[in-house]
């Protein structure tokens, strides 16, 4: 039985289009949020976020479809994780993370930088797949915060 990240590395390992640099993110992402789901150092608050995050990843409802787009389609989902993986590091730091984490760059530095290149792509869908995969309520509260919240850079 194949798992969840191995999936995940499978539809993406065949492209080569346009959007490589972005979507070759994508088993990282996965596999940096698996091992997050199962880190006892994260907070209920955190795993609630990446467990939305993972969720996202196989919600045939998203913004960006891969049924439909194929693997352009997990632009959308590594947006999502980004975007997770920047907020639980504003409360707790990037090392968790990138001890989770086995890409040839640094965590906060894909994040980051997926978050720049993945709002100027997607446009709206952006703000979209955040509502759909619960981690932004409308308005742009993000779930479980009781403030106004400064979206990460990128999102503003």
């Amino acid at each position: 039985m194949r798992d969840f990240t191995q999936v995940v590395r499978e539809n993406v390992g065949e492209y080569r289009g346009w959007f490589i640099s972005a979507v070759k993110w994508t088993p990282i992402f996965a596999a940096t949020l698996m091992a997050l789901s199962q880190d006892p150092r994260l907070q209920p608050r955190h795993r609630t976020l990446v467990n939305a995050a993972l969720a996202y990843f196989v919600t045939s409802d998203d913004a960006v479809p891969e049924g439909e787009y194929g693997p352009y389609g997990y632009l959308d989902d590594n947006l999502v994780s980004a975007y997770v993986l920047e907020r639980i590091a504003r409360e707790i730091g990037w090392r968790v993370i990138e001890e989770s984490w086995n890409g040839e760059l640094a965590a906060r530095d894909v994040a980051r930088e997926t978050l720049d290149r993945e709002n100027e792509l997607l446009g709206h869908l952006g703000q979209e797949a955040l509502q759909k995969a619960g981690v932004l309520e409308e308005g742009g509260r993000q779930v479980g915060d009781v403030g106004e919240v400064t979206p990460p850079v990128g999102l503003a």
